[in-house]
């Protein structure tokens, strides 16, 4: 009994020393599975897509003329360069490069006396030939008379010379006589011969005098002209580029004596660039009168396009634009910045240049997404003093009202959301 109450005891601790751990364990087990149900639940993480801020413009479609910036020089069409007629001394020069001059105004002027002598040498030369003139129509009219003359003596001695061989054969004269007679007659003969040719040679002397008179009156004219052109008088209002001379020089036949030019005849010389060429032809073909704009010293003023050069080259054309009044204080060799006014293009619209991506292209906005859209762009214009792109939609998705996106987004893409913001 003692051994079996022994086991008893024995059995009975081994079981409590057993239990314990496990007990342990399972409180363990049971507080780890009250922490794990009872921690928080984390909602499930929702992955969105950005939503981009853009500011937008509103099209207008009408009929809008496109601008092209252009950058050209003043030049002047005539440019007068004055040269000495003749050899002579500057006696006068009024004006310095750079002044202004009105139309009737002495701007240089030779010696008087160097102007005038060869006018009086030519007059005199004129007055000469003339007095030869005249005389040798009196000596034609003496050779006539001359001539005339010597044909009756001719015809006197050919009478005696048939009167003489008809007293010969009745032995009434000599041979003698009668050789005398036909000597005279040969004599007058040769006369007349010589008579004639005085009178012939009259028409030749007479064309060769005719001739020199025409030679002296050309040079007295030019005498002339050279007196007029040694006095340099302004045939227009205008602005002196160079004075080469000054008072007291001695100059030759052919000496530039000064440059100037006539405010008519200043216009502005500009590029036109390739792509504007072909709706420039079409506009000059068409008849349409293309013009420019340019603000100059606060004034908005409008240039006229004239023509455009014979020749053009790969970067283009060079275009001539009539200056106004207004502009006549504009020297040749300016620089300036004008608008070609295109001729005007139907169903465009306008937008900032931030709105276009590459060379044609442009995001709409719809249903609040962007939507690229292919446009054609037709150059510049003008909005509220500044510079927009003019573009035309030839598929006509865009119409009145589209927003186009003027906020230039560098990962612009079809169908990336965005936001309208004023």
């Amino acid at each position: 009994m003692a051994l079996i109450q022994s086991l008893r005891d024995k059995s009975g601790q081994f079981v409590k020393s057993a239990l314990i751990p496990l007990l342990i364990l399972a409180t363990a087990v049971a507080v780890f599975v009250y922490f794990k149900n009872s921690k928080p639940v984390q909602p499930p993480v929702e992955i969105k897509q950005k939503v981009w801020p853009v500011k937008v413009i509103s099209v207008a479609i009408d009929r809008i003329s496109p601008l092209h910036s252009l950058y050209g020089s003043v030049e002047s069409n005539a440019m007068v360069a004055v040269s000495a007629p003749l050899s002579g001394e500057v006696a006068e020069v009024t004006v310095k490069p750079g002044d202004e001059f009105k139309a009737g105004d002495l701007l240089i002027a030779l010696d008087d006396a160097d102007l005038n002598l060869p006018l009086r040498v030519a007059q005199a030369d004129v007055e000469d030939v003339q007095a030869q003139l005249d005389l040798e129509k009196l000596a034609f009219e003496a050779n006539e008379q001359k001539l005339q003359n010597e044909q009756k003596v001719l015809e006197f001695k050919r009478t005696d010379v048939s009167r003489n061989s008809k007293l010969i054969q009745k032995d009434l004269t000599s041979q003698t006589t009668l050789d005398q007679s036909k000597e005279v007659l040969v004599r007058q003969e040769f006369a007349v011969v010589n008579a004639k040719l005085a009178v012939q040679e009259h028409q030749i002397k007479l064309a060769q005098l005719k001739a020199r008179l025409d030679k002296s009156k050309a040079n007295l004219e030019q005498a002339k002209v050279n007196v007029q052109r040694g006095r340099v008088v302004a045939p227009f209002d205008g602005r002196v580029t160079q004075v080469k001379v000054s008072k007291g020089d001695r100059v030759a036949p052919g000496t530039v004596l000064l440059s100037y030019y006539g405010y008519n005849s200043l216009e502005l010389k500009a590029k036109l660039p390739v792509f504007v060429m072909p709706s420039v032809y079409q506009s000059f073909a068409s008849g349409y009168a293309l013009q420019a704009n340019a603000k100059v010293a606060g004034m908005n003023v409008e240039l006229p396009l004239v023509r455009l050069a014979g020749e053009s080259s790969s970067s283009g054309v060079d275009a001539y634009f009539k200056l106004p009044e207004s502009l006549k204080i504009t020297r040749p060799g300016d620089l300036m910045q004008v608008s070609l006014v295109g001729q005007p293009q139907e169903q465009v619209f306008a937008v900032p240049y931030s709105a276009i991506y590459g060379a044609d292209s442009i995001y709409v906005v719809e249903a609040g997404v962007m939507q690229v859209k292919t446009v054609q762009n037709l150059g510049e214009t003008q909005v509220n003093g500044e510079a927009y792109a003019l573009l035309k939609d030839s598929t006509g998705s865009i119409t009145n009202g589209t927003q186009v996106v003027v906020t230039h987004l560098p990962n612009a893409i079809s169908g990336l959301k965005v936001a309208v913001v004023q």
